[in-house]
């Protein structure tokens, strides 16, 4: 691995940004990433726009110390609550990337003028920036705040599943009829895609932030290009992957084996507070 390959910076609150992650790896799967999971401070989602703007700047001068090259706002409560302080502290010659204009552009082409439907934490739905950018498209929005689904994720993931009534007494009320899709506007959500499906007409198309944020990472003229994985005992000056948590947890280390396949070494790093 060259040495003056810079890793790119991924952080959320907890397991769900490793949706986010787990795509970026798989299109770049031979740059070093390090992500960062705010474990100490989870769920962003309850959290007030105050703190969550403290913890995101925080989490963004440690990655930005660690010389990334790029940053991924993995999380939907501080894309949409913290995007300006994020890129304040990340500096010019730092770029961004949140989780909400890239899938709201994609949804945007996919779906012009159509009715999309929304779900998130509060904190992401009550900021709004889903429904005004949406409608700017020219997207009609229907968005709801389903608080409860990213702490009962981050508690129960390892056993791959969460209480279906938890969902249906979310979703099956009838506000979301007549969308033509519905973004999972947490990054924690990706992780039951396949029971929110269960609860939502068979011609509605689930949406979720990975993908088109591993894009727009891709447009970035940063030195961040695809290749192949390094054979294994290959010399390299950097881990591949690095995870660093503000609070060890077995829940994150599950998850982020699960999704890597591999076993995973937690680092712990408590958040400075200035």
């Amino acid at each position: 691995m060259p040495q003056a390959m810079r890793p790119i910076g991924i952080f959320d609150s907890g397991i769900g940004g490793l949706t986010v992650a787990r795509a970026i790896s798989q299109r770049f799967p031979s740059h070093p990433l390090i992500y960062f999971g705010d474990t100490a401070h989870l769920p962003y989602g309850e959290k007030s726009p105050e703190l969550i703007r403290r913890y995101a700047s925080r989490i963004t001068r440690e990655l930005v110390d660690m010389d990334c090259v790029a940053i991924v706002v993995a999380c939907n409560s501080a894309s949409s609550n913290a995007l300006e302080e994020v890129r304040e502290v990340a500096g010019k010659a730092v770029p961004v990337i949140d989780v909400i204009h890239p899938v709201v552009q994609s949804v945007a082409i996919q779906f012009p003028g159509e009715s999309i439907g929304v779900i998130g934490t509060r904190a992401t739905i009550d900021s709004g920036w889903y429904q005004r950018l949406l409608e700017e498209r020219g997207c009609g929005v229907k968005a709801k705040a389903t608080p409860l689904l990213a702490s009962a994720i981050e508690e129960g993931f390892h056993e791959g599943k969460v209480s279906s009534a938890l969902i249906e007494a979310y979703l099956a009320d009838g506000f979301l009829s007549g969308i033509k899709a519905l973004v999972l506007g947490c990054t924690h959500y990706p992780l039951i895609t396949d029971q929110i499906l269960r609860s939502m007409p068979s011609d509605v198309m689930i949406i979720d932030s990975a993908e088109a944020v591993a894009k727009a990472l891709s447009d970035l003229d940063v030195g961040i290009s695809p290749g192949v994985l390094f054979e294994e005992g290959s010399h390299q000056s950097m881990p591949l992957r690095r995870f660093i948590v503000s609070d060890l947890t077995r829940s994150f280390q599950l998850g982020a084996e699960r999704f890597f396949g591999a076993p995973v070494t937690l680092e712990e790093r408590k958040l400075r507070e200035s």
